[in-house]
C-alpha cells in the first residue's frame, strides 16, 4: 500500500478508547488503513483519557494525536434531543478543532451527534467525510425505554449526515438497506477488519479431551449466552466465555444453578492479538447474537477455520449467514444442546465445517482486502488517485 506524504487524517468517535484498551480490542491500523496518513487524530465526543502508548498500534506508523469534544448524554439532555440549534456550540468547537488540524479527510463512526459533526465540518471547511456504519439503526438498540428515546431524538441525524457523506462503510449486510433508505449515496460493505496477523489457523480437528468450547461477546441482552451455559449441562466439555457486561454476574449464577460452574470459566477480557492467536485451540466457537449482523469474533473464528454455531435471527435470516459454511440452531437450550452434541459427535461434519468457515472468511473476511478497500474508498472521497508506495 502507498501512503499520502503531509497528510492527517482526524476520526471522530463516540467510544472511550481506555475501555477499548481494557477489554483488549486494540487492533494495528484500525484507525490508518494502510499506513495512508502520516497523522491520525482521534477525536472522542467524551472525556476519557488514554494513554497515547496503549493507541498508537491503532494508527500504524503515524503521530497519534488525541482529543475530546466532550459530549455524550449531558449534550443529549443540554441540546434537547440533539436539536441542531441547540448543539450549535459544541458544533462550533469541533469546527474548530478541524480548521486547526486541517485535516484531509474526516471519518466518523456512525451517522449520530459524530457523523452530524462530520457533515458541518464539511460545510464550513469543505473538508470531505467517510461515515462508517456499525448497526442497522432503525433496528438496533431498542430494548430498553431509554436507547428508544435516544433513537426517536437521532434520525434527523442519521439521514443528514449519510446524504451529505462522501463514502458509507456498511461493517455487514443489512447495514445496506438502512444505508441506502437513509439517504447514503455512496454505499459499500467492507466488513471490519481484522488482525488476521495473530490468526492461527486451525490444523489439528481431532477433539480435545475434554472438548473445548469457547464463546467471545459482549455479555448484554442481545448476546446473552445464558441457553448455552444451561445447554452444556449434559456435555463433557470445558467452555471458555470472554466477555463482560450487566449480565455478567448473572450468568455466573446461572453456571452455578446449572450444576456446570466447574465446565464453565469466565474471563472478563483478553487482548485481542492473545485471544486471536489461541482460537485455534477449541473445538467450537458457540455464540448467541441477537443483532442485525456478522460481529468481529465471528469474522476471526471463521478466518481461524473454527467450527461456529450461532443462532438464527429471532426476526428474519441474516444474510451474512447464507451459504453452509457455519450451523445454526434456534436460541433454546435444546437448540444449542443439539447443535453442540451434532458436531462433538461428528468428527467430519466438524472438520468439514470449519474448514467451511475457513474458506468462506478468505474469500468474504480476508482483512487485507478489506483494508485496501477502505483505502481506496478514502482516495477516491479526496479525489486522490495515486500515493507513494511504501
Amino acid at each position: 500500500m502507498g501512503k499520502m506524504p503531509n497528510s492527517r487524517l482526524m476520526v471522530i468517535i463516540p467510544d472511550r478508547l481506555s475501555d477499548l484498551v481494557e477489554k483488549g480490542e486494540i487492533t494495528e491500523r484500525y484507525y490508518n488503513p494502510g499506513n495512508l496518513f502520516d497523522e491520525v487524530h482521534i477525536v472522542m465526543t467524551n472525556d476519557d483519557i488514554v494513554d497515547l502508548d496503549l493507541i498508537q498500534k491503532t494508527v500504524g506508523d503515524a503521530k497519534l494525536y488525541i482529543h475530546n469534544v466532550q459530549g455524550g448524554n449531558n449534550l443529549f439532555i443540554r441540546s434537547l434531543g440533539w436539536q441542531p440549534a441547540m448543539m450549535e456550540s459544541w458544533i462550533q468547537n469541533g469546527i474548530k478543532l478541524a480548521r486547526d488540524i486541517s485535516p484531509s479527510l474526516v471519518r466518523t463512526h456512525n451517522n449520530f451527534k459524530e457523523g452530524y459533526l462530520a457533515k458541518r465540518i464539511k460545510d464550513e471547511l469543505s473538508i470531505p467525510y467517510i461515515v462508517s456504519l456499525h448497526g442497522v439503526w432503525d433496528r438496533d438498540c431498542s430494548t430498553v425505554p431509554r436507547e428508544r428515546l435516544i433513537k426517536a431524538f437521532r434520525t434527523k441525524l442519521e439521514k443528514t449526515s449519510l446524504k451529505d457523506a462522501d463514502g458509507v462503510i456498511a461493517v455487514y449486510k443489512p447495514i445496506l438497506r438502512y444505508a441506502n433508505e437513509y439517504g447514503a449515496k455512496k454505499v459499500e460493505l467492507i466488513y471490519n477488519v481484522v488482525d488476521g496477523r495473530d490468526i492461527n489457523k486451525k490444523e489439528d480437528y481431532n477433539l480435545s479431551s475434554p472438548p473445548r468450547i469457547i464463546t467471545v461477546n459482549r455479555q448484554v441482552k442481545e448476546k446473552n449466552p445464558e441457553n448455552i451455559i444451561k445447554a452444556i449441562k449434559n456435555i463433557n466439555c470445558y467452555y471458555l466465555i470472554v466477555g463482560d457486561g450487566y449480565y455478567h454476574e448473572q450468568l455466573k449464577q446461572v453456571a452455578r444453578e446449572n450444576g456446570c460452574e466447574n465446565k464453565v470459566e469466565f474471563i472478563k477480557s483478553i487482548p485481542n492479538h492473545q485471544l486471536c492467536s489461541m482460537l485455534k485451540d477449541f473445538d467450537i466457537m458457540v455464540s448467541h447474537c441477537d443483532y442485525w449482523g456478522i460481529s468481529k469474533t465471528v469474522i476471526e473464528a471463521s478466518l481461524a477455520g473454527l467450527p461456529i454455531i450461532i443462532n438464527t435471527h429471532p426476526i428474519e435470516p441474516i444474510p451474512d449467514y447464507e451459504g453452509d459454511w457455519l450451523l445454526q440452531c434456534d436460541n433454546s437450550v435444546e437448540g444449542y444442546e443439539q447443535a453442540i452434541f451434532y458436531l462433538l459427535q461428528n468428527n467430519n461434519i466438524r472438520t468439514s465445517l470449519g474448514k467451511k468457515a475457513y474458506t468462506h472468511a478468505c474469500e468474504f473476511f480476508d482483512p487485507v482486502r478489506m483494508e485496501e478497500k477502505i483505502v481506496q474508498l478514502y482516495l477516491n472521497a479526496m479525489g486522490v488517485e495515486e500515493v507513494k508506495k511504501l
